[in-house]
């Protein structure tokens, strides 16, 4: 069987989202799929006292209701902007103002680090696990072994499986590392609808756009997509850890820190282990 070039997948991949958006999917305007560039750095952003936090998609849920529990604690507010944790470390390279990054693997903070750009060094305040999602009806069966998708590749009942960018979303990378793992890589690969981040990825799935995918847990159990969807747990040895990394940027104000501080304490901890992540000691 011969695939597809990457020229020729990329470019069905555009026709797909156009689809999409003609039938009235709507992903790009879902607040899941959002991802927008920060405001060009001023010297006055670089100042505010609000804390202005850069996260990854999959953190969206936990840090908007542990930013609730912020403000309702101590009366502040915090700015958070999502998206895929490349784009997020591209702009901080570029001067973005954000004074801290709750990313989705660890290795881009410590490049932050390595370039000089943070406040001390990174640490892991989260560990994610990868599931594999299926909007409910749909013909793909669901398990942690895919072997759902494994009998439904065979049968010729898959057309579409969303993963996020592994250029830019640790989720990805571990989706291709798993898939890989399974032996089911070479299969998935011409089928592949590449979500910019793992929340549009999510909403590919959640809107029936694509049969099944890889999503982060803390996505698939969320109260806004559990209820219309069917998941599971990927076995985590089928790919490398997915530790989010944390890092306070150079020069972030105190009310920065404080908020970062919340997130690593009681009522962080206990927002985040409730959202499907796993949280080290500190």
């Amino acid at each position: 069987m011969s695939y597809p070039s990457k020229a020729a997948m990329a470019t069905a991949r555009l026709a797909f989202a156009g689809v999409l958006l003609t039938l009235g999917f709507g992903f790009a305007s879902h607040p899941l799929a959002q991802e927008k560039p920060a405001a060009a750095p001023d010297a006055a952003a670089k100042v505010s006292a609000t804390p202005n936090i850069a996260a990854a998609a999959s953190l969206r849920y936990s840090l908007d209701e542990i930013a609730e529990r912020y403000a309702k604690a101590t009366g502040k507010h915090v700015k958070l902007t999502y998206g895929s944790t490349g784009n997020l470390v591209h702009q901080i390279e570029s001067g973005a103002p954000f004074g801290a990054l709750f990313a989705a693997d660890d290795r881009s903070v410590k490049k932050l680090a390595a370039a000089g750009k943070t406040d001390g060094e990174p640490v892991i305040f989260a560990r994610g696990e990868l599931s594999v999602a299926a909007p409910k009806g749909s013909p793909v069966a669901v398990d942690s072994d895919l072997e759902g998708l494994r009998g439904a590749l065979a049968a010729g009942k898959v057309r579409h499986v969303a993963v996020a960018n592994a250029e830019t979303a640790p989720y990805g990378r571990a989706a291709e590392e798993a898939l890989k793992h399974a032996g089911l890589w070479e299969q998935v690969k011409p089928l592949l609808v590449t979500g910019e981040n793992i929340g549009q990825t999510a909403t590919f799935i959640s809107t029936g756009a694509a049969e099944i995918g890889f999503i982060a847990r803390s996505l698939a159990v969320s109260a806004e997509l559990s209820p219309g969807i069917v998941s599971a747990v990927v076995p985590s040895s089928w790919h490398q850890p997915i530790n989010h990394g944390l890092a306070v940027i150079k020069g972030a104000p105190a009310e920065t820190k404080a908020f970062v501080d919340f997130v690593r304490g009681p009522q962080g901890r206990e927002v985040l282990e409730a959202n499907g992540f796993a949280v080290p000691s500190p």
